[in-house]
């Protein structure tokens, strides 16, 4: 089964005029809330064989909260794309990297994250709240496909959605 697993960064620090919005970092919820979704993700066997990650600075730092457990080091691209990215964007840059893998973790932005899910699972009537997509909420998509490339892009099963307060 092919899985693409879609996670929105942790809880930044609120916009400020002293701070870009690319430049905002996590604050202590977000780097909390981002270790207990890379220990679910572990301990739950949901490791993937890749990561994509925006070069937002609260991207990369849910990244190193999320990966600081992890006993198997993996692949990471950091793909400039994915920041201010439209849901076709992100899933251009799955496919455009991940498409040999099994499975792929995108570490981004809504509102891209939530409209691609929503895409992705369009024909899935799960019990789950596909509306909304708070800060470090972790997506697990299911296909039938061995491969990332190989996944009909309409035929996602949503396999669980977790919030860091779930755990």
């Amino acid at each position: 089964m092919a899985r693409i697993i879609l996670l929105r960064h942790g809880k930044a620090e609120m916009p400020s005029i002293d701070c870009s919005d690319f430049d905002r970092p996590l604050n202590a919820r977000g780097t909390q809330d981002a270790a207990a979704i890379g220990k679910f993700l572990a301990t739950h066997k949901l490791l993937p064989d890749l990561v994509l990650v925006s070069p937002a600075r609260r991207t990369m730092q849910t990244l190193d909260q999320v990966n600081q457990d992890w006993q198997d080091r993996i692949p990471v691209r950091l793909i400039q794309s994915l920041y201010e990215a439209s849901a076709q964007t992100v899933l251009s840059a799955i496919f455009d990297n991940a498409g040999d893998s099994q499975s792929v973790l995108v570490i981004g932005h809504n509102p891209s994250l939530v409209v691609l899910l929503n895409h992705l699972t369009s024909n899935d009537f799960s019990a789950f709240n596909t509306t909304v997509f708070p800060t470090c909420t972790l997506a697990d998509i299911g296909f039938e496909a061995a491969h990332i490339g190989d996944i009909d892009c309409e035929q996602g099963r949503l396999i669980s959605l977790k919030t860091a307060r779930d755990l």
